[in-house]
């Protein structure tokens, strides 16, 4: 199995790699790691993922988490206009074990911090125009063992700067308590490292939820998945033409390095259903409000 950021699970390959520094160069020097790994990835029957204008709605409130003091980070997005939402082991990342080459995460805790980057340039790849500091409000019980922790593998975090304000953000969908998979056109939206040299931001649409479970949270979906898009959003098309986050990127089960002939569960890419998340990030903006009401009325 793999995750498709940076994870904590044995036998996964890595997720982003990103030097400290600035902007520019953080990106750059992921593509100069990933020039001497093979990129793997579960992509069934043809890659139809594509580059697109990353300042395009809903596109430009997707960006790069990256923690500085581990080297790596992995696809974050704008849930509010101070909060993003993310995969547990990329908000935890430690960083690639040197002896067993597998990623490890720090233990969690509230206020840890990262580096929320976006704005990401439409001809320049790499090169994103805004950053803010992101600290850890809220995440779930995520264990690398069983499926009822990988269902637990969220994070949300606070901005010090509203970068919604400027980036937008997404709508979270609310799916009926006994709907356990969406059932209409998917889009996932992320960063694979096989395309950090490319301009643009790599989007498929027209996947769709392929099979759920074993546990509730987690969906099996036929999107492409691939290291260094780990906490990135799937969204679903509404019947009004809106795209919403019905969940994150997890992780790839047994990728390869080929074309799959067709979807099974032996390859399957998973993502963290909404259901699993959606509340927390309700608690969280509840939560922030009553705050700023407390500190006006000081």
């Amino acid at each position: 199995m793999q995750t498709c950021g940076d994870g904590s699970v044995a036998g996964r390959d890595k997720g982003e790699l990103m030097p400290a520094g600035a902007k520019r160069f953080a990106w750059v020097g992921v593509g100069l790691w990933f020039a001497s790994h093979a990129a793997h990835a579960n992509i069934f029957v043809e890659d139809r993922r594509e580059q697109r204008d990353p300042s395009l709605p809903v596109l430009r409130s997707v960006g790069v988490l990256h923690r500085p003091e581990a080297g790596a980070g992995g696809t974050a997005f704008l849930v509010s206009n101070c909060h993003i939402a993310t995969a547990y082991h990329v908000a935890f990342t430690r960083g690639r074990n040197p002896r067993t080459g597998t990623v490890e995460v720090d233990r969690p805790r509230i206020g840890q911090t990262a580096d929320f980057l976006v704005g990401l340039d439409p001809n320049v790849a790499s090169k994103f125009s805004a950053r803010a500091r992101a600290s850890v409000v809220a995440f779930g019980p995520f264990s690398k063992s069983d499926f009822r922790g990988m269902a637990g593998d969220w994070a949300i975090l606070r901005l010090d700067e509203c970068l919604g304000r400027t980036y937008g953000y997404l709508k979270v969908a609310r799916p009926e308590p006994h709907s356990p998979m969406p059932t209409g056109e998917l889009m996932s939206v992320g960063f694979p490292r096989s395309r950090a040299s490319m301009p643009g931001i790599t989007v498929e649409s027209g996947c769709r939820a392929r099979d759920h479970g074993p546990v509730a949270g987690l969906v099996g979906v036929d999107c492409g998945f691939e290291s260094g898009m780990s906490g990135g959003p799937v969204l679903e098309r509404q019947t009004d033409g809106r795209w919403l986050v019905v969940g994150l990127i997890q992780q790839s089960m047994s990728p390869v390095d080929r074309p799959l002939p067709t979807y099974s569960m032996d390859h399957r890419n998973q993502m963290v259903y909404v259901t699993a998340f959606g509340k927390a990030i309700d608690r969280v903006l509840r939560s922030d409000s009553r705050r700023v009401l407390a500190e006006r009325a000081r």
